[in-house]
């Protein structure tokens, strides 16, 4: 089948790290199928990296095989974002045109509701193929809050030929922004299994020169507000209280670093806690595996990759009870690998912290058996075929559900 991916959250030359979960399901999609992807950069982000060789956006093509473009895009920077759609589309059209007379694509993918989904219907509908539009989270969670942009993002739900979900949590969301449910379809994200595995955690640890004699407890993510680090400052501050051999490794960077840096100094725990920067993708398993666990302490979530990979290098977790987050913490044998509490509760964080460093934990979550890319892109390839025979009403509502998984994990 030849699919055409569309999506601005793409890696590029510039930012490697950004969009890596949809390089990876391109990728495995390609193991079998052909690929074109067309990923729209802004024309902000463009003008801010004109200086740097613009040739860096060939590394995806030249690493992957995958032939990738970025058109730039214009839209108007914190307003009038209910044309975000139109102003993308109008932008691209030209080129998303040479794609498809060069490409001829069977069905179009694209990733985010609005304005990536909407540009993805426009191309779709005139050639007669399906559209499924992969749904995020904020997309459908915060974005819609815009009344004006509402509607816009309603009419991509409702016209694509399907809408993926990567959680059960997303998909009552896009159902009750008026979908019909059986248009809707839980696929559930995987893991680069090549990378991420349990593994030795003193081997990690010496590779990383991280500290063999304490507790590491591991946070990654981008440093700005949604992600409550405030809430996971004040957390490790009292747990640190009960239990001196705790050391927290933040992996990652943005907007908020100095404000974080400030408010670990003024606890005086500056000696307990690593800033590590933002870390390449294939780095990261070392990172989880050095750890003891790992935190998350955001406000918002959809089903975030974080706390996957994690339990994917056999890692428990405490996190906030946000988003699909309940998901990722179920295990049909029972037994817990993972806590959750109430968002901006650093009290209740600090005694789960102290209660998930336990050993069993530890072996509950080695246990876990978690999805693959390429079970993802099967399912995917499933609905496509699906849509494409005209058979819609023939498949399964959860494509990707936790009980065609063995053993219940859908990490």
């Amino acid at each position: 089948m030849r699919i055409l991916f569309l999506s601005s959250i793409f890696p590029h030359g510039t930012a490697r790290v950004t969009g890596t979960f949809n390089l990876e399901l391109c990728r495995a999609l390609a193991a079998e199928h052909d690929v074109r992807v067309v990923a729209p950069r802004s024309f902000i982000d463009v003008w801010r990296t004109r200086r740097e060789d613009r040739t860096a956006d060939c590394w995806v093509t030249e690493t992957t095989g995958i032939e990738v473009t970025y058109p730039s895009y214009f839209y108007t920077p914190g307003f009038a974002r209910s044309l975000y759609g139109e102003s993308m589309w109008w932008s691209v059209r030209r080129h998303l045109g040479r794609v498809v007379e060069d490409f001829r694509p069977e069905a179009v993918v694209s990733y985010w509701a609005h304005p990536d989904g909407e540009v993805a219907l426009r191309v779709a509908e005139p050639l007669g193929i399906p559209s499924v539009v992969i749904i995020g989270g904020s997309d459908v969670l915060l974005l819609p809050n815009d009344r004006r942009r509402r509607p816009k993002i309603q009419r991509v739900l409702r016209e694509s030929s399907a809408v993926m979900t990567v959680s059960e949590g997303l998909r009552r969301a896009v159902i009750d922004l008026g979908s019909k449910p059986s248009r809707v379809h839980t696929i559930y994200q995987g893991v680069d299994d090549t990378l991420f595995f349990p593994g030795d955690d003193e081997a990690a640890r010496k590779k990383l020169s991280l500290p063999t004699d304490c507790r590491l407890l591991l946070w990654v993510g981008r440093m700005v507000a949604v992600k409550g680090l405030d809430t996971l400052i004040a957390a490790f501050a009292l747990a640190q209280q009960k239990q001196s051999d705790l050391h927290l490794l933040l992996v990652g960077d943005g907007p908020l670093r100095m404000a974080v840096q400030a408010d670990v100094e003024r606890r005086g725990l500056s000696d307990h806690v690593t800033f590590a920067g933002a870390q390449p993708p294939a780095q990261l398993p070392d990172w989880y595996r050095a750890a003891d666990l790992c935190v998350l302490s955001s406000w918002s979530e959809g089903l975030p990759n974080v706390l996957r990979e994690a339990v994917a290098c056999g890692r428990p977790f405490v996190s906030t009870d946000v988003g699909s987050v309940r998901e990722i913490a179920q295990s049909q044998a029972g037994s817990p690998f993972a806590e959750l509490v109430p968002v901006g509760d650093s009290a209740a964080m600090a005694v789960a912290i102290e209660r998930v460093l336990r050993p069993e934990y530890l072996a509950v979550a080695q246990s876990v058996l978690c999805r693959s890319w390429r079970d993802t892109a099967h399912d995917l390839v499933s609905l496509l075929k699906c849509l494409r025979g005209g058979h819609v009403s023939n498949v399964p509502v959860n494509v990707g559900h936790v009980e065609n998984v063995p053993h219940g994990i859908t990490v």
